[in-house]
């Protein structure tokens, strides 16, 4: 195929499956907007009238789990891929199990995979052999011990074709605990056929947005932009809160959330529906804006690479743009929304409940799926950027005017996604304020006060850093 403005440039070893074959997730987050417990969870079980402690048992960086507890010659992955994501990964199953005849993957699609599920099924010896997923809260997972440290297991040289930041995604204190698959983050999508003048600033983005809305009898018909910032469980909030000057967590790892750059970003994502009135009100599901879009009736949105080509396949290649998050007019600064990765992570055994032949196995298909083949099939799927440095530098070859517009995003003006295991412990709550703020029910200050207490609550329980 010869290079257009269409994430179908790349060759193909074979048509993929059509897109839409697989669930839609939600987004990077996205990968973790539900409701999440605690990941260093404790089990109250009642033993003989006693109530004890039930711990999942603690395994050194790179000690595989010394027995299974299961009996499944089948690997299983859990994974969230979007509907444009998941052609590709369909492919890449088939493609494997004919390359290796006797293996069998049995693919769950867990479209929400988060720490409260994995832990649950990790503690009756249930949990996936594969995960795939963001890296935040598969960071809690090999903090707490349910992941295996790959980088002990597998020959450094493993690790070397892989572009560093998106390595440094998928390590902790110096341990690489899964195979980065991607690079993705968020950046402001818009129809051309809208959008006259792309917004460097937001004072120029609000204006822009107000000359698209329409709005008749009280209703947006045309949205000028959508941001919904209680869409997606909070993974975009961070671009407005890092441009009005705050941060997600100090150097020490204490968070950082009940400041009056927190408070500022906060609001001025909710006036957008509020104040400007050029996003419709009560918009809570991404799927909501994703189709508003895809139907050309919204100008501006803020999404990844995991959703592009669903808008190319819409709107044609000629009418999206991405360019980077417009500057804060109020402070001069940049939005920097996270930047990381959807990796691939192996379970320990005895949170799997593998053989050692699985185990073994389930490691050779995870580094499989970071193969320079499937990382091109995910791009030539859903426009999804390779982690791999001879894919990536592939795809910057094809100058597509869209992708360049996520690269100069994510290598300029993004900040790493945590994966530590603090950042799970701000989902919940934020779910939690976020709700009651866009009800009226608090304001803005006492919301993130109560994000703030709560981490800082469930991090002091479960005894995280710093506290």
């Amino acid at each position: 195929m010869s290079a257009s403005p269409s994430t179908s440039a790349l060759p193909a070893s074979g048509a993929p499956p059509s897109a839409g074959v697989g669930p839609k997730g939600p987004q990077r987050r996205k990968r973790n907007t539900t409701a999440i417990a605690a990941i260093a969870v404790v089990v109250v079980v009642i033993v003989a009238g006693v109530v004890g402690y039930l711990y999942f048992e603690k395994k050194l960086p790179g000690q595989v789990g010394s027995s299974g507890c299961g009996s499944s010659s089948s690997i299983s992955v859990w994974q969230d891929f979007s509907a444009t994501e998941y052609p590709a990964y369909a492919k890449a199953v088939s493609e494997y199990e004919q390359e290796n005849p006797g293996q069998t993957i049995t693919t769950v699609n867990e479209t929400t995979p988060s720490p409260s599920n994995y832990v649950a099924a990790a503690l009756a010896c249930q949990a996936p052999d594969i995960l795939i997923g963001a890296s935040d809260f598969a960071g809690g997972l090999y903090f707490d011990g349910f992941l295996a440290n790959l980088s002990a297991l597998l020959p450094s040289s493993t690790f070397t074709p892989f572009i560093s930041s998106a390595i440094s995604d998928v390590t902790q204190d110096g341990a690489i605990y899964g195979f980065p698959l991607n690079v993705n983050g968020v950046a402001m999508i818009y129809n051309k056929e809208l959008v006259k003048t792309v917004p460097t600033n937001t004072d120029q983005m609000i204006s822009e947005a107000e000359n698209i809305t329409v709005n008749t009898t009280g209703t947006i018909s045309t949205a000028g932009l959508i941001y919904a910032v209680d869409s997606d469980g909070g993974y975009r909030y961070p671009a407005w809160q890092s441009g009005f000057g705050g941060s997600m967590f100090l150097a020490d790892g204490a968070p950082d959330l009940n400041t009056t750059a927190s408070v500022n970003a906060l609001t001025f994502a909710t006036n957008f529906s509020t104040v400007y009135r050029v996003e419709p009100p009560g918009i809570t599901a991404e799927s909501t804006w994703e189709g508003l879009f895809a139907e050309g009736k919204v100008g501006m949105i803020f999404d990844g690479p995991w959703d592009i080509q669903m808008y190319v396949n819409a709107l044609g290649a000629a009418n999206v743009g991405v360019a980077p998050i417009p500057v804060i007019s109020q402070t001069g600064l940049h939005p920097r929304p996270f930047w990381g990765s959807i990796g691939a992570y192996v379970s320990l055994r005895n949170a799997s409940g593998a053989s050692p032949a699985v185990f073994n196995e389930s490691v050779k298909f995870a580094q499989f799926l970071a193969s320079p083949e499937v990382e091109l099939e995910l791009f030539n799927s859903s426009g999804d950027i390779p982690s791999l440095s001879a894919p990536f530098a592939y795809v910057q070859s094809l100058n597509i005017p869209f992708e360049n517009g996520f690269l100069t995003q994510f290598f300029n003006y993004s900040q790493p996604f945590p994966n530590t295991p603090q950042m799970t412990y701000f989902w919940t709550p934020f779910g939690t304020e976020i709700s009651d703020y866009l009800s009226g029910a608090i304001s803005a200050s006492a919301a993130m006060g109560g994000i703030q207490t709560s981490v800082v609550q469930e991090m002091q329980q479960n005894h995280i850093p710093p506290y």
